[in-house]
């Protein structure tokens, strides 16, 4: 029992964390540049214009390959700058889904007409659902930007800044240990 616990901590904090680093560092600089840049009326744009608001995420995360690490900071930096959540959960079902290298590899195995169908549905289940999150949060009444918001205020500020800092070091740890021992690999041939 005791070993099944080490090696499970070993994975969760060693080649899970590792295998994660980069698309979670690439996400948190990427929501970082939105939360900078996009302007804070993006909400009434957004509002006005539900649907199209989610076809502009949808042409953004087809192409885009994003994995589900990377585009989940990007879609809560989207929300909290007000884009509607319908709009962020297209994004975040749409992009890792469809990436250049399964694409490619649809197209290669099967044909084009069988990408073609495999991309619709992607995007008519991706607006789907994006419709109803966004139907379901007009129904109860929450702005999304605003629960966003919130979520900060469940732990005081210390045990962010300190949950922030332990994720920092295993990350940079993580990271050194992987290219030490990459070189060391590299060296051994």
């Amino acid at each position: 029992m005791i070993q099944k616990l080490k090696k499970g901590v070993k994975y969760a904090y060693g080649e899970l964390l590792t295998d994660i680093a980069n698309p979670f560092i690439i996400g948190i600089l990427i929501a970082g540049i939105i939360t900078f840049f996009f302007p804070e009326d993006l909400s009434l744009w957004a509002n006005d214009h539900g649907f199209l608001s989610m076809l502009i995420m949808l042409a953004a995360g087809i192409p885009m390959y994003v994995c589900a690490t990377s585009s989940t900071p990007i879609a809560a930096a989207l929300i909290l700058k007000g884009l509607n959540p319908g709009a962020a959960l297209v994004f975040l079902l749409a992009g890792p889904a469809t990436n250049a290298a399964t694409i490619n590899i649809i197209k290669n195995i099967f044909n084009t007409r069988t990408l073609v169908i495999y991309l619709s549905m992607i995007s008519v289940c991706s607006l789907g659902m994006g419709y109803l999150v966004d139907w379901i949060y007009t129904a109860i009444g929450i702005q999304a930007s605003a629960t966003v918001g919130q979520a900060a205020e469940l732990f005081p500020e210390n045990i962010q800044l300190g949950a922030a800092f332990i994720l920092a070091i295993l990350l940079i740890f993580n990271m050194i240990y992987r290219f030490v021992h990459r070189t060391n690999r590299i060296d051994s041939h």
